[in-house]
């Protein structure tokens, strides 16, 4: 059985995806949930606690991959890559109404920020990590590339974002494909 606050949360998203930030609010989420206002504001205390609760909620969700990527022993750029492009993919990618997903990107960066930016230090501090791993491995090398383990993690972090928030028609998963190949191939050890 689902907890109260597992049920506000899960309403909660439903509602910001649907109808977006500006639009959704508690009372909304209690209609939809069949739980009262009174409940929900004892819990948040407004909708953009909510609002963040959902974000914090969706990062908890993926940092299970991310510490599985961590520990791993496994092919490096391989479980890179699933890394990126399931960060890619992100919270509102799911939204079907550019409007809807327009609204919530901003409400994100609006009230999410340092959530935001914490979990991008995280993604960059085990990415490093992974990074001087192969290097200590002599399965990596940065000596062509001229980039230190914290500047490639950086570097493999952001890169893709880019290509994959553009509004290109073409295949976004495959030019990260690509990219990480590039990579690959210049930090092969000699």
């Amino acid at each position: 059985m689902q907890s109260t606050t597992d049920k506000i949360l899960n309403t909660a998203t439903e509602c910001f995806f649907q109808h977006g930030y500006d639009t959704a609010n508690i009372s909304m989420v209690s209609r939809y949930a069949g739980i009262s206002r009174v409940t929900i504001h004892k819990q948040f205390k407004s909708k953009e606690v909510l609002f963040r609760a959902v974000v914090e909620q969706h990062f908890q969700q993926h940092n299970i991959l991310l510490n599985s990527y961590s520990r791993s022993e496994s092919d490096f750029w391989q479980e890179t890559y699933e890394l990126i492009i399931q960060r890619c993919e992100g919270l509102f990618n799911d939204v079907s109404s550019s409007l809807v997903r327009a609204n919530l990107l901003h409400a994100g960066q609006a009230f999410c920020k340092d959530l935001i930016q914490s979990e991008e230090a995280l993604i960059k501090k085990n990415i490093q990590a992974r990074i001087e791993k192969e290097i200590a491995e002599n399965r990596l090398t940065l000596v062509r590339v001229n980039l230190s383990a914290e500047a490639l993690a950086e570097t493999l972090h952001f890169a893709p974002f880019g290509i994959t928030v553009s509004v290109s028609n073409q295949d976004n998963v495959v030019f990260v494909k690509n990219l990480l190949s590039v990579f690959k191939a210049s930090t092969l050890p000699l």
